[in-house]
């Protein structure tokens, strides 16, 4: 016989032990507190089971919720940052009390300047290479 690794076929393996040993075959009563400890396990077994599906659910449940949650959450933040600019204005140094970056222009580009055009030879590239 296999031996089981999951739960649910080790619970399996422990009720076909159980089953014949509750009819109280002759020359095994000796076996029976065994039994009984082994059938009072399985119950528990079963029961810890079934609450484990039950928060499981609720688990899922609550993470649906806190989804929803979140997202109210950042609408309502995003609403609170925009009232707090058109309050104290986009340029105001007290927004970063709120953790909101405040508007300090543009950074100017760099200007590269162009390299002045070079003397160019008079003579024309096809001559050039043919000296």
């Amino acid at each position: 016989m296999s031996q089981e690794t999951t739960y649910a076929g080790i619970r399996g393996e422990w009720q076909a032990i159980i089953a014949p040993l509750a009819a109280k075959p002759p020359g095994l009563e000796h076996l029976e507190p065994f039994r009984v400890k082994l059938e009072t396990a399985l119950e528990r077994a079963v029961d810890i089971t079934k609450q484990q599906a039950a928060l499981a659910a609720t688990r899922q449940e609550l993470t649906k919720e806190l989804k929803v949650l979140m997202a109210d959450g950042q609408r309502v933040a995003a609403v609170l940052r925009k009232a707090l600019k058109q309050q104290l204005g986009p340029k105001s140094e007290e927004l970063t009390a709120f953790q909101v970056q405040p508007f300090r222009g543009r950074k100017a580009k760099n200007v590269v300047a162009k390299p002045a055009p070079g003397p160019e030879s008079s003579v024309p590239p096809a001559e050039q290479t043919a000296r």
